[in-house]
Order: C-alpha cells, then sequence, then structure tokens
C-alpha cells in the first residue's frame, strides 16, 4: 500500500518553528534576560567566541565649591561572548519522514526541545547565580518553613537592589524553587492578599506576583555546595583593591575552602550609594570566581567579584579592608562558619533586566543537506538552526537542532541570591 501523500509536507520551516515553540514554553529564566545585543553579534558574523563590549555609563564624583575640577571619563566595558553552542540530536527511519506534524511534534520534538530548554535555562541560571554577589537568607533552610520569615526575607533582596540604584518599580523577576513556593504559600496564607491572588494559589499552587516582582517556578534554579572552609580567615594586608584578596587564619593545606560562587564579607567594609558613595549600613558581598586552595601556612589568594574599589567614579565600597579583617562567609562569622562547611544550599534569584544579558544567533545552514533553516523566536530571544541528512547506509535521517549563545554580566549589583534550601 502507498504511503499516504498527505502526510509528505513537512517542511523545514515547520519544523523549526514547532521546535521554538516547544523550546518557548519551557523556558523561565532567559525570557527575562537583556536581550538587545544580537544585531551586534550579527555585525560580527556570528561566529563562537565573537565578543562584544557593552560600555557601561559613566558616573560622575561632582564638586563642591566654585573651582572647576575636570573628571577623567573612565570607559567601562563589559564583554559579551557567545560562547556556549548546545543542541539536540536524533535519528528517524524513511517511513517516519511521512509522519503528521502533530506526530512529529508528540513523538520527537517535545521531548527533545524540553530536554534543550533545560539546558539553556539551567546554564543561564547558574552563571546569574554564580555571579551575583547579594545574598540574603540562611543556607540549608526554607523560606516560610520553620521560623523563617518568607515575606521579609523576599523584601530584603529587594532592598539590596534597591541600595544599588536600580529603578523601584519594574523589570524585576523572582525565580524560585518548588520547596521555596510551597514555603511562602505556607507562610503568607494568613495575611491579607488580594483575592484574585488567593483563588490563583489555591487552585493551581502557583504565586501570583507580588512585591513588586514577576514570580516564577524553575526546577532549574542551581545548588550551592559550600566549601570546606575552616578556621579564622582573614585579610593580610590593609589597603587591598581589585579583583584579587590576599588573606590568611584558614585551616593549613586544605582543598577547596571556598567554592565558586560561595559568598564572602569582610568586617568593616560596607557598600555604598552607586551616585551619593554614602555607605548604604550593608556589609559589601563579594562572590567567589575560583576554587581556593590553602597553603601549609593557612594562606590563600582569593578571587573575587566585583573588584573592591574604594575611590573614584565606580567606588563600590566605603573603604578598602584593614589589616586582619575577619572575613564573613555567607554573613556567619569565622566562629560559626564550620556548620556551613559542605551545606549544599539551592538559590532562588531575584534580578533587575539590566542585570543580565542573552544572546543567540543562528549558525550557518550549509550546501548539501536535505532540509536546513534557521528561526528565531522573538519571545525568548532564542535563534536555532535545523538541519536534516540522509544516511543512505542504514536508510535514516539523522537531525540536529543547535542554538549559539552566550551570557553577560552586565549590572549583577542589580541582583540578589536567597537561599531557599
Amino acid at each position: 500500500m502507498p504511503l499516504p501523500i498527505a502526510n509528505t509536507l513537512l517542511t523545514r520551516q515547520e519544523i523549526t518553528r514547532e521546535a521554538l515553540m516547544v523550546l518557548r514554553n519551557n523556558t523561565v529564566v532567559i525570557p527575562h534576560f537583556y536581550r538587545d545585543l544580537d544585531q551586534e553579534f550579527g555585525k560580527k558574523g556570528g561566529k563562537i567566541g565573537a565578543t562584544i563590549n557593552v560600555r557601561k555609563p559613566p558616573r560622575a564624583v561632582g564638586r563642591d565649591g566654585a573651582t572647576y575640577t575636570p573628571e577623567t571619563m573612565a570607559d567601562v566595558q563589559v564583554p559579551v561572548t557567545i560562547n556556549k553552542q548546545s543542541g539536540v540530536d536524533f535519528e528517524f527511519s524513511t517511513a517516519d519522514k511521512y509522519l503528521s506534524l502533530d506526530d512529529f511534534r508528540n513523538r520527537y520534538l517535545e521531548p527533545y526541545m524540553i530536554a534543550l530548554a533545560n539546558k539553556l535555562d539551567a546554564y543561564a541560571a547558574t552563571v546569574a547565580v554564580q555571579n551575583t554577589a547579594n545574598v540574603v537568607g540562611t543556607p540549608g533552610s526554607t523560606p516560610g518553613i520553620g521560623n523563617t520569615n518568607s515575606l521579609l526575607l523576599y523584601s530584603q533582596a529587594g532592598q539590596k537592589i534597591d541600595e544599588a540604584g536600580f529603578p523601584l518599580k519594574g523589570g524585576r523577576t523572582l525565580v524560585i524553587t518548588p520547596a521555596a513556593r510551597v514555603g511562602w504559600i505556607n507562610d503568607n496564607k494568613g495575611l491579607y492578599n488580594p483575592q484574585g491572588s488567593i483563588s490563583g494559589q489555591w487552585e493551581t499552587g502557583q504565586i501570583a506576583d507580588a512585591l513588586g516582582y514577576n514570580w516564577f517556578v524553575d526546577q532549574n534554579m542551581p545548588a550551592q555546595t559550600i566549601g570546606a572552609l575552616g578556621g579564622t580567615p582573614a585579610v593580610v594586608g590593609a589597603g587591598q583593591t581589585g579583583t584579587s584578596l590576599a588573606t590568611n587564619g584558614w585551616t593549613a593545606t586544605r582543598t577547596g575552602i571556598l567554592q565558586i560562587g560561595d559568598v564572602i564579607s569582610i568586617a568593616g567594609v560596607y557598600a555604598v550609594n552607586p551616585q551619593t558613595r554614602v555607605s548604604t549600613g550593608s556589609l559589601m558581598n563579594f562572590t567567589v570566581q575560583a576554587i581556593a586552595n590553602s597553603d601549609g601556612t593557612g594562606a590563600s589568594t582569593l578571587t573575587i567579584f566585583p573588584a573592591i574599589t574604594p575611590t573614584g567614579q565606580y567606588q563600590n565600597v566605603s573603604n578598602s579592608p584593614g589589616a586582619g579583617a575577619l572575613i564573613q562567609v555567607y554573613g556567619t562569622a569565622a566562629g560559626g562558619q564550620g556548620a556551613l562547611a559542605g551545606v549544599q544550599t539551592r538559590q532562588a534569584l531575584l534580578w533587575h533586566k539590566q542585570a543580565f544579558a542573552w544572546v543567540s544567533f543562528p549558525g550557518d545552514v550549509p550546501n548539501g543537506v536535505d532540509m536546513g533553516y534557521e528561526d528565531r523566536d522573538e519571545d525568548i530571544g532564542v535563534s536555532m538552526r535545523f538541519l536534516r541528512i540522509f544516511d543512505g547506509v542504514y536508510d535514516k535521517w539523522t537531525n540536529r537542532f543547535d542554538v549559539y549563545y552566550g551570557v553577560g554580566v552586565l549590572y549583577a549589583e542589580g541582583a540578589c541570591r536567597i537561599c531557599v534550601s
């Protein structure tokens, strides 16, 4: 019996667009990043490793009095690089080629695109979390469960972004974990809430927008395993600036005292308002950018972000750390850090849209393939390439979907982590 001709009309455009539609419905993090840089990458030819430098607006210190005092214009640039390629691949027989679009979507596109969406979302979330120094909450505790006040905690996260000078209204996204969602609903069920919000929470188990944030739940939010810690860590030498911090007092000869993404603060070093340079009264947080080990004397040089900048147009701290200033980990002083060693804490994230950038461009569609097409979903800012090639030896059609992308850290001070487990 001949195969039905009606089912042979599946086109490359249909396949690519259906794939993007499934991808869109399964991404949470990346649609809320800044996504207006793709045209810049298009001008550079769209290659892995392509980089553009995004200029931050200059800041002025200003003067008091009548004397003219010109300031040097500091041109601060943030690199954003396309450095990732992810995709999914599958094969089907010649007979499967004649599936209808619905059958093709159900059998192939949905399971494979869901896997790809989770991969993209998880990467974007991990980069954002590991480059966010602001943090609230206690590792190992879930907001809304036990004695932890979730309303206070999520409000404190917003306070961190307020103090960094970001607009008080609009553009803020909060992505939490399933456990944190349960904690929030449990903690606030007895408080006054708009009737529509309560109804929605009761009927769907989802959180309506609150506190001026757009709320989402994502299973892909990363867990941070805190380093081995140990000892009584302190700063070595006064006046240190930049992204390298000399410390000592750690337990000697220990591997992984701090892990990438761990958060530290330094006694006496406070965050400042970005415009007035006046202390906010909160210790400045720094996130660790490389695994730290201690030597035989207990010394270790930490790589941190942001850079310690105590003066000038881009001042971010009240002063440089003093010699012997004690180091806190996740807000815990040296005496209590032992309880944090090795603790795994899942992280929620609140951020303003300007904090992180997502970029994506389609790869080249080569000649000599049975099908080749690229398309873009503007709602999530993802470009995708689809290729189909026939394998005559095994009578199979090989299919691949590729996404080329990168995540840039623009204004990480506009984000705050929340420890939610």
